[in-house]
């Protein structure tokens, strides 16, 4: 077994795995946002001599904890607000992989990998977004949050349609292979 057949049969399985711990993952780490929001809310309301919570405080790690919450329908809104198309959760079938000969399982493979780090990055980048609300945006030189959040957000959302990405680059730029 070389290791071209290594990656095909270790992509044929690693996606679907990968993915359902992601949806998992999205969804505790929502639900903990969401519920540490609240209990600051509550403790806010209940202890004397706690600090004020507005709205503003409280607000923002809501919606990025639902955003966790749903992070499979957050992916598909920002693939279609650049594309238009369902973005499949499984193994790549780049259509302009078979060219490749005998290369094109491991094409799909790579690509199918790739799709998965994509969510990955997007995943980081909605807890990018969950930082940058908390720590305001005074970044005195040093990197923004919340244009990070944004680029690993959109980045990952190409790298998850991967497949569509390096056909649309592809046409863009006339390339032929």
């Amino acid at each position: 077994m070389d290791i071209s057949a290594m990656l095909v049969n270790f992509a044929k399985e690693f996606p679907v795995a990968m993915w359902r711990i992601l949806w998992a993952l999205g969804a505790l780490v929502g639900m903990l946002y969401v519920g540490s929001a609240l209990l600051r809310m509550s403790r806010a309301s209940r202890l004397p001599g706690q600090s004020a919570v507005t709205v503003g405080d409280i607000l923002p790690i809501i919606i990025v904890g639902s955003l966790l919450l749903n992070l499979r329908l957050f992916i598909n809104t920002t693939w279609n607000s650049m594309a238009s198309g369902a973005i499949s959760y499984g193994p790549v079938a780049y259509a302009q992989a078979a060219e490749f000969g005998k290369m094109a399982d491991a094409i799909n493979a790579v690509l199918t990998l790739a799709s998965v780090a994509g969510g990955c990055y997007f995943f980081k980048g909605v807890t990018l977004l969950k930082k940058a609300t908390v720590e305001g945006q005074s970044s005195h030189g040093a990197d923004d949050t919340v244009w990070r959040a944004l680029t690993h957000m959109v980045g990952g959302s190409l790298l998850v349609q991967i497949g569509d990405t390096i056909e649309r680059f592809r046409q863009s730029a006339h390339l032929f292979w």
